[in-house]
């Protein structure tokens, strides 16, 4: 069975990291100025519960109640301490760090928990929590309060991995946002202008399309932070971040595997790197009657030489990926996949069998912009082109693509990137109502009962082997339907100057939140 308590190994990590507050004081470490939200990772203008990424930055304002360890590899206690459920897992117990002060010197305690639990998943607020989380007003039969520093969720049916999806459950101040109406919660400008959380830096100034500077928390739970200021800089691409690095204007940004082997071999840049977790793939929106037609599917993936891009165009920092999984653990043998091997001749044969229309042109949809995937999609263009499939990719910015994407409606075909490890799979994608289309359709637009009967089974199993031969199985529907034009999953990178101390960096899935002891943090003169 699944161990449901918190592991041994995390808990004396806990109690080798736990700090005295005040033990240090805050500041003396110099200003590090970082573009956070540069990169696959980073969400400009994001806040809690509409965070589809940049969760790197917002961990250092709020604290959620669990985040990933360092590495993503366990999970990592932050408000929550531990947690542990009934036998079926529909009643989930957490137990909450104790001494905690908000920004602004009152106390965290339960109250908050279930107050921005009850905000994030209230319609009116229309928060991303709901598809994220795996939660819903409907799935939720109540949150307690039951005691000052514990917090008991009791759910409508059985969730074996609630504690995965808890890392997108950030901690609100009941006491400065209770009066909010929530159908203002996506438009307030209190994020902005006079947050309040419980993470190491305080806020500073906030300067629209610009920066946000933070101060150190004096009274942060694992140590005053050694920072004088942390700021995050905007920029508009990759290229005009990686010039302010290498002109001195900033200590940090994301860089592309070129970039990054580039910096490496000049030796004066710190180079941080990880896999990402992520899968980049072309999502159908089954909507279109063109894309129902699996032969339609199958062409495209049959048409990109996948395996050459990766090793050519991203100079071998990707590995193709059979299936929306982006780890091998989670795929079945090769032998019941189909790798679908470059053929264009198959690719025609099977676009000609389904009476493809060669004169249709579809805008490719996405909110990559850097290099890598700007020459990623120019290669994939090009194959598509060769068999008479005519796309054209649409760069935006990530809130214009959030704003539609998810309802189902303004696209046809979309580049992007989705987390996915045995923790928190997004099954929310393949289900009714799982995400906020306007019509209640999967996301994709079409349901595949076989699938949801996986889903379905997946979703309540507690026993680990068990649970990842379903992912398997699903693995392997997905491929043999070619649900989605699946791509690769790659190595990220991140450079920082050589007199940072102590910094950390990984690229996780939407930035995480993984703990990076921020408070350890220091620039030297």
């Amino acid at each position: 069975m699944w161990n449901r308590r918190l592991t041994l190994t995390i808990l004396l990590a806990l109690l080798l990291t736990i700090v005295p507050v005040h033990a240090q004081d805050a500041g003396g470490g110099g200003t590090l100025i970082g573009a956070f939200d540069v990169g696959p990772g980073g969400a400009p203008k994001a806040i809690p519960f509409m965070d589809t990424a940049g969760r790197t930055w917002l961990s250092k304002i709020w604290s959620p109640l669990i985040s990933w360890n360092a590495d993503m590899s366990a999970l990592e206690p932050q408000l929550a301490t531990e947690w542990s459920s009934n036998e079926d897992s529909t009643v989930w117990t957490f137990k909450l760090r104790e001494g905690v002060l908000w920004h602004d010197g009152e106390t965290f305690d339960a109250d908050d928990v279930v107050f921005s639990l009850n905000l994030a998943l209230n319609p009116d607020a229309a928060t991303n929590f709901p598809g994220f989380s795996s939660l819903s007003r409907e799935s939720v039969a109540s949150i307690t309060a039951v005691d000052p520093y514990t917090v008991e969720i009791v759910l409508n049916s059985p969730n074996p991995r609630l504690p995965f999806f808890m890392i997108f459950a950030w901690v609100l101040p009941e006491h400065a946002l209770k009066d909010l109406n929530p159908a203002d919660y996506q438009t307030t400008d209190w994020f902005f202008t006079n947050p309040i959380g419980t993470g190491p830096f305080m806020h500073d100034e906030y300067v629209a399309d610009q920066f946000w500077a933070l101060v150190p928390n004096p009274n942060y739970f694992r140590g005053a932070p050694k920072l004088d200021r942390l700021i995050n800089r905007y920029f508009a691409d990759e290229t005009s971040a990686l010039l302010a690095l290498e002109s001195g204007e900033i200590n940090f940004t994301y860089v592309s595997g070129d970039v990054a082997l580039r910096l490496q071999e000049e030796g004066t840049y710190q180079i941080y790197d990880g896999p990402s977790g992520v899968t980049n793939y072309f999502i159908f929106n089954l909507r279109n009657p063109v894309f129902q037609d699996v032969r339609v599917r199958q062409a495209f993936l049959y048409a990109i030489d996948r395996k050459a891009i990766a090793e050519t165009v991203l100079k071998g920092t990707a590995t193709v990926v059979p299936c929306i999984s982006a780890f091998p653990s989670m795929w079945p043998d090769a032998s019941e996949l189909n790798d679908y091997a470059y053929d264009p001749a198959k690719a025609s044969e099977l676009l000609q069998e389904a009476g493809y229309d060669t004169s249709a042109s579809f805008e490719l949809m996405t909110y990559y912009n850097n290099q890598f995937h700007l020459d990623a999609m120019a290669a994939q263009q090009a194959f598509l082109a060769a068999v008479g499939i005519n796309i054209v990719p649409v760069a935006q910015d990530v809130p214009t693509y959030n704003s539609y994407f998810y309802t189902g409606e303004g696209w046809d075909i979309s580049y992007r990137g989705v987390g996915v490890n045995v923790g928190n799979f997004p099954f929310s994608f393949y289900e009714p109502g799982g995400q906020p289309t306007t019509d209640g359709a999967p996301l994709a637009g079409q349901l595949f009962p076989e699938l949801q009967a996986l889903i379905d089974a997946a979703r309540i199993e507690s026993d680990a082997d068990a649970y990842l031969g379903l992912l398997q199985d699903i693995c392997k529907f997905q491929n043999e339907n070619a649900l989605e034009g699946y791509m690769w999953t790659a190595v990220r990178f991140g450079a920082g100057t050589s007199n940072l101390q102590d910094f950390y960096w990984f690229p996780a899935a939407g930035g995480g939140p993984y703990e990076d002891h921020a408070e350890l943090w220091s620039v030297t003169e």
